[in-house]
């Protein structure tokens, strides 16, 4: 039988699920189902993100208004619903969309499984793990157990995120990402350039410090307006 899924339409509360380097969410993706032959995004080249290059849907449901304000809307998960699959990532040709994660390692989820499959990519991504992560995977009323190769990056220091190699090569990782997209005149922009700056690589130095200049450029040019005179005379 397969297992006990609702989906979204069934009224069980939406939740984006991206699992990352350890898993942990990053906010809800775009509520539109893409479509298969859709171009990834210039911010997502691949059309993946995370270790695994899933993306999926979990149940969340706190279990009180504290643990909602907490962000603990994920303990009575107990499995994952693939939505899509990253061309060229560690889970492309081994899973695909309607496929369900029971679980890791040959056992289902006890608890909560977001953070048990973080806890399994944490184990995968070390040395002894040797980058093999193994899914307690459905499909279509049969169950196996999958293997995804994932990258060896160590295990985390116990100062981390400082002087950890793992943390360090996340981070090279993530900026390597950011500075190949354009910098925009925005909040995100602005970010975006504060975390390229917040690296400490001099070959992002040149780059950032021209966006700089140029925000307060513009900053300057807003704050002479007459329309901001204005309205800073009426508030």
């Amino acid at each position: 039988r397969p297992p006990r899924w609702r989906s979204p339409a069934a009224g069980w509360p939406r939740s984006s699920f991206s699992p990352a380097a350890d898993v942990i969410a990053r906010g809800p993706t775009r509520r539109r189902k893409r479509r298969e032959d859709e171009p990834s995004s210039p911010r997502n080249p691949s059309g993946d993100r995370g270790a695994t290059g899933l993306r999926g849907w979990i149940h969340t449901r706190a279990a009180s208004n504290f643990d909602g304000v907490q962000g603990r809307t994920t303990t009575s998960s107990r499995q994952i619903l693939v939505t899509h699959v990253g061309r060229g990532s560690p889970a492309d040709g081994i899973m695909q969309p309607g496929d369900v994660i029971l679980g890791v390692d040959g056992g289902r989820f006890a608890a909560d499984a977001r953070q048990s499959l973080a806890r399994a990519i944490q184990a995968a991504e070390t040395e002894a793990g040797g980058g093999t992560l193994r899914l307690t995977r459905w499909r279509a009323g049969s169950v196996a157990e999958p293997r995804l190769a994932l990258r060896v990056l160590g295990t985390y220091a116990a100062t981390a995120p400082y002087d950890c190699p793992k943390s360090r090569r996340i981070l090279d990782d993530a900026c390597d990402v950011l500075a190949a997209e354009p910098l925009r005149p925005d909040l995100f922009g602005a970010v975006n350039g504060l975390a390229l700056l917040a690296s400490g690589r001099p070959e992002f130095l040149p780059r950032v410090t021209e966006f700089a200049r140029s925000l307060a450029a513009g900053a300057g040019s807003t704050a002479r307006s007459p329309l901001t005179v204005r309205s800073m005379r009426r508030a």
